[in-house]
Parts: C-alpha cells; structure tokens; sequence
C-alpha cells in the first residue's frame, strides 16, 4: 500500500512540475513577444522634451511664449526636497526599495481587478514613466506588460535619482503644465525648490487627475487630495506628524494663473511668430524652447498702447452716438417677412437706444415725485438734484445721472422722430 501511495505521489509531483515548466515557458514566450516589440531605452539618454518658446524685448523682458506642452527642465538639485518626499508618498511609496515594479501593489491591484471587473492603477513612478515617454493611455493587459518590462529595463540602466528627475519633468499638472517648475509657476508663481510643505503637497497631489483636482477647477477637492498627501508624508516618515496637521491648517492660495495675460504689444508679437513660423517651421516654434531675442522697447510700447487708447476714446466722444446705417422701413422691405426674433427681444443692460429728455434737474434739492402707490407727493433722493435728467423711453422712464450721460450726443426731437 505504502509503495502505492509513493508512485501516486510521485507522478503527481511530475505532473505539477509539468504545469508550472509549462506555465513559465508560455510566460517567458508571452514575454519574448512583447520584449520584441518595445522601444530602444537608450533613447532617454538624449532626452530633449518640448519646451516653451520665449519672445524677449530688448531689456529681456518674455513678451510672450509659444508651446505645445509649457515645460521648464530642471535638476534634480532644483526640485525641492519636499516637493520630492510628496511626490513619492502621494504616487510611488516604495520607490526607493523596488527594481521597477511593486510586486504587493500588483497582487492588491490584480485581486481588485478581478472583483470589480476593471483595470485600476498599480503603477509605480518608473512604470508611469514608460507609460508617458513609450506607450498610451490605453488600458489594456498588453500595454501593463509592456509598461513593466520597459521599467524594469529603465531601473537596469538608469539610478533612481535619474529616473526621478526624468518624471518629475515629464509629467503633465494641467492646464497646459508639464513637469514640477512650470507647474510651480503656475499654481504659486514661484520657483519648485522654493515650495513650502502644503504647496510642494499640493502639486503632487493633482498628477493623479489634474483636469479634476487643480485647485483652478475645485479647491475642495485639491484642498482634500493635498490633505492624503500630507497624510501619507507623515506615515512614510518624511515628516511629522504636527507639521502635517499643521500644514492642513492651511488654506489653499494660488497665486498663478491658469491662462497667459495679455501681451504688452499682441500685434508686434504675432509677426515675430509668423516670421519664425515661415522661417524655422512649426515644430521648432512650438516644442524646442527657442529664445528669441527682439528689439521692442517696453517703455516706449507702454506709450504707445496708452496714446492709441486715449486717442480711440476721444474720437468716440467727438462722434457720439452713431445709429445703424440701415433702415427696413426706408428700404421698402416687408416688415411682415422680414421678422427676427432678435428683434423682439426686451431691452438689456449694456443697449444702446434713442430716448426723449422730458426733464432737466439742477443741483439745487431733492425732486418731487408722484407715486402710483401713494398717490402723494413724496420727496425722493434722484439724480436730477444732481443735475441729471430723465428720459422717456416709450412709455418708461428714467433718472439717468449726469456722469451717465456726459457722452450722449444732443440730437433734436425732430431728427430722433423722423423715418430713419
């Protein structure tokens, strides 16, 4: 019986050892397949991203930029060593003990994928890496695999301070973004080695969803994530505890902008881009960081945008109102046929309409004025105590001040009335 139960046993460890050199050659096959396919590392180490492309006046003041991707590239001694303990906690907590990939991240994420039937995040900072330099954003198994054989390949050649400088200046924080300084000019307006703990906190906490958790779009919700971050600081050691209940004190204060202001001479700056544009190509302009030196004088500029201005402003006081240079009725057409609703539509603020001075007030007291309601005599603070006037518009009127309209071109009561 004992010699029956060894032989059982015995065929039965063939079989498994069977299974599992079956199982391994599928892998190590599956592998091979993809390894084929995947792009040369070596690429990274010519690294160049898109830039931002500046336009300098003649004092190198930027008078604008042109980017795809708003990107400044910095050293890893620039980025600040907070804004780099919170972009590990917040996205890779492991970071400095793995070789590329998380294996208890992958197992948590597999069983998770399995019960809820989706693909969720087990990337680690070097997979997302690959990811962004490689690969799409397409969730599939194909490109999970490809994502850890391009990391574990990155971690091979490169150290981790590489790696790290190479995503934090990669990666995209919305609004047009990418990497840590630009994103730190843009939300604080200010260099990224000199963030404080809850700026440096909030910066890594809008990579995992910029388009929803830039505090331009929902402070509460970059308030919320930057609090998990500071949260995960703290647990990971990076600080303590008292400076993350500290930090969460804080309000949330931005001190960017999520757009480009205005230029300071918009004309001037749209030939110099379409000379460059003619010139060098699109690509050049717009993705390798060209400094482009000009010789605009900001001084003399400023003069002259206020004297065009202040000369625009006169000429329209000087020609006053003017009204619209076709009349239907005078044209003979179809008013019936020739209906819009537009035309209909109530009078809003901002209109500009001819109306009939009933009243003139002076400066010397308060105006009497019937109610409807009272049927009294009532006296009432107006604008015609002030020397303003009131106006009839239709059956309407109206107490206009003499600021509102020091403007109004006087016209007679003739010329208003008459066809045209």
């Amino acid at each position: 019986m004992g010699h029956i139960v060894i032989r059982v046993a015995r065929h039965a460890g063939l079989v498994v050892l069977f299974v599992l050199a079956a199982g391994l050659g599928v892998a190590t096959g599956f592998l091979l397949a993809y390894a084929g396919d995947l792009p040369r590392i070596s690429a990274l180490d010519d690294y160049a991203p898109n830039t931002i492309t500046r336009v300098l006046a003649a004092d190198a003041q930027v008078v604008a930029e042109f980017a795809t991707e708003r990107r400044v590239v910095v050293p890893y001694d620039d980025i600040s060593p907070l804004l780099r303990q919170a972009i590990i906690s917040a996205e890779d907590a492991d970071f400095n003990r793995h070789v590329g990939l998380s294996m208890s991240r992958i197992l948590i994420t597999a069983v998770e994928d399995v019960i809820k039937r989706r693909m969720a995040g087990a990337s680690t900072l070097t997979m997302q890496l690959a990811r962004k330099l490689f690969l799409t954003d397409e969730k599939t198994w194909e490109r999970k695999i490809k994502e850890a054989l391009l990391a574990l390949q990155i971690e091979k050649r490169y150290t981790k301070r590489e790696i790290f400088t190479l995503y934090a200046n990669q990666i995209y924080f919305g609004h047009g973004a990418y990497g840590v300084e630009a994103a730190s000019r843009l939300y604080f307006s200010k260099h990224s080695k000199d963030l404080g703990l809850e700026e440096a906190a909030l910066i890594a906490g809008i990579i995992q969803t910029p388009e929803r958790q830039s505090p331009f779009v929902d402070v509460r919700r970059a308030t919320g994530r930057r609090n998990y971050v500071l949260e995960q600081m703290a647990q990971e050691g990076y600080i303590t505890r008292e400076a993350a209940e500290g930090a969460k004190r804080q309000p949330v204060v931005v001190r960017g902008q999520p757009t480009q202001g205005e230029s300071l001479a918009p004309y001037f700056v749209e030939e110099v881009r379409k000379y460059l544009e003619r010139k060098y190509g699109a690509k050049p302009l717009y993705e390798k960081g060209l400094s482009v030196q000009t010789s605009l004088d900001p001084v003399l500029q400023l003069a002259a945008n206020k004297a065009v201005d202040d000369g625009l402003r006169a000429l329209d006081k000087r020609r006053g109102f003017r009204k619209p240079r076709r009349n239907l009725v005078t044209e003979g057409r179809d008013l019936a046929r020739s209906n819009e609703d537009r035309w209909n539509r109530p009078i809003l603020a901002g209109d500009v309409v001819p109306a009939l001075v009933v009243a003139v007030g002076t400066a010397k007291g308060p105006v009497q004025k019937r109610t409807a309601a009272t049927a009294s005599a009532t006296e009432e603070k107006s604008p015609l105590a002030a020397g303003g006037v009131r106006v009839r518009l239709g059956n309407r009127y109206a107490d206009l001040g003499r600021e509102a309209v020091e403007w109004a071109r006087r016209r007679v009561p003739a010329e208003l009335l008459k066809v045209g």
